[in-house]
């Protein structure tokens, strides 16, 4: 009945309903976590001291799911009720991981089942290239590989990205809030309500996360994956609409405008990767050089001083992806590199330097 009333009151209400329950219920889960022991332990590669709560992301689950099935207008668009079925079975492996630590390989084959969902039984991948490297619509096949690996690789690069206070969560916030403006002005009112669904119920989260004193919890894998796997689903429906369409909105260069929003955990990723890689280590392998690692060390610790830097660093880039649109597809993601790069030498630097200056100073008695 409510997903009848008139958009406008739709937008504002699943908004606000997602803000509340994810404000209410976060006492609840903290003491339910604490009454079981559902808990992260510090350990040598932890940036956080003493046991907190890990399964914040039950917060975000709940917000979003209540929300999107009271406002959402699921004949609307046939496959968003195989988006709210993915997200719901990589949310069951995350909050799994998070009770009782699985294999990496099972967790993957958790991701794989989400993601098979939504792209076979919803008939959602990508379709259109919209002119990245001179292609347009291009053959299913190839559609379907492509959203496989697009979603599988976001999914576990937001993963990765959770490792100190609100950065997962405040990147999400940010990229979600974003292409819910795009998806509105060109017309796609359920996914514009989709992303702002889902950031007014990280936003609850994200304070709690971040600002949290006594009642302070991590997302953990079940909110992570989840977050990855609805961002994933908003690149690749922007991707899927029509250059005509955007180009109506002032929006030429749909691909790189993407890959701009997302460039932050993208880049980080797959620098890890190559990294790992080229030292002779697995590219799975955990350790602490991931960009808010370095942060980390110029900031003497501090999480709020290494997430804003990376929210402000995020913001950049979104700007640079608006501010490129007149650009080709292939210069504005070239330059995106290009930036992370730079920057990333930078911060690195910087910690090296910080790291030396600490070795050298004496030690008091």
């Amino acid at each position: 009945m409510l997903s009848l009333l008139p958009d406008t009151w739709r937008f504002v209400l699943s908004i606000l309903i997602a803000l509340l329950i994810g404000w209410y219920i976060r006492i609840p889960i903290f003491k339910l976590a604490i009454r079981k022991n559902f808990v992260d332990r510090p350990n040598n590669r932890s940036s956080h001291i003493g046991c907190v709560p890990n399964i914040g992301g039950i917060i975000v689950f709940l917000s979003f799911v209540v929300s999107c099935t009271l406002f959402m207008q699921f004949d609307t668009f046939y496959e968003l009720q195989y988006i709210l079925l993915g997200a719901i079975l990589i949310f069951i492996i995350g909050i799994y991981d998070d009770f009782v630590q699985i294999s990496p390989r099972k967790k993957l084959k958790g991701e794989i089942l989400g993601v098979l969902a939504l792209i076979l039984g919803g008939n959602f991948y990508l379709d259109n290239l919209s002119g990245l490297f001179g292609m347009g619509y291009i053959y299913s096949w190839a559609g379907i590989i492509l959203s496989f690996i697009a979603l599988i690789g976001l999914i576990n690069a937001i993963n990765l990205l959770d490792g100190i206070d609100g950065l997962s969560s405040g990147v999400a916030l940010c990229d979600s809030l974003f292409f819910g403006i795009c998806l509105y002005k060109v017309g796609y009112l359920e996914y514009a309500l989709l992303c702002f669904i889902l950031a007014a119920s990280i936003f609850p989260f994200f304070l709690i996360n971040l600002f949290g004193n006594r009642s302070k919890m991590f997302m953990g894998d079940s909110g992570a994956l989840m977050v990855g796997f609805l961002l994933g689903v908003m690149a690749i429906k922007m991707g899927k609409i029509d250059i005509i369409e955007w180009k109506a909105n002032g929006y030429f260069a749909i691909p790189a405008l993407i890959f701009s929003v997302l460039a932050v955990p993208i880049l980080d990723t797959l620098r890890l990767f190559v990294s790992r890689w080229m030292r002779g280590f697995s590219p799975f392998k955990a350790d602490k050089s991931h960009l808010h690692h370095k942060l980390l060390i110029i900031y003497d610790g501090v999480h709020m001083k290494a997430t804003f830097t990376i929210l402000v660093l995020n913001l950049m880039f979104i700007c640079l992806g608006v501010i490129g649109q007149k650009m080709s597809n292939e210069l504005l993601i070239l330059l995106d590199i290009v930036l992370f790069s730079l920057m990333f030498y930078i911060i690195n630097e910087l910690a090296k330097r910080k790291l030396a200056a600490r070795n050298d100073s004496p030690v008091k008695s």
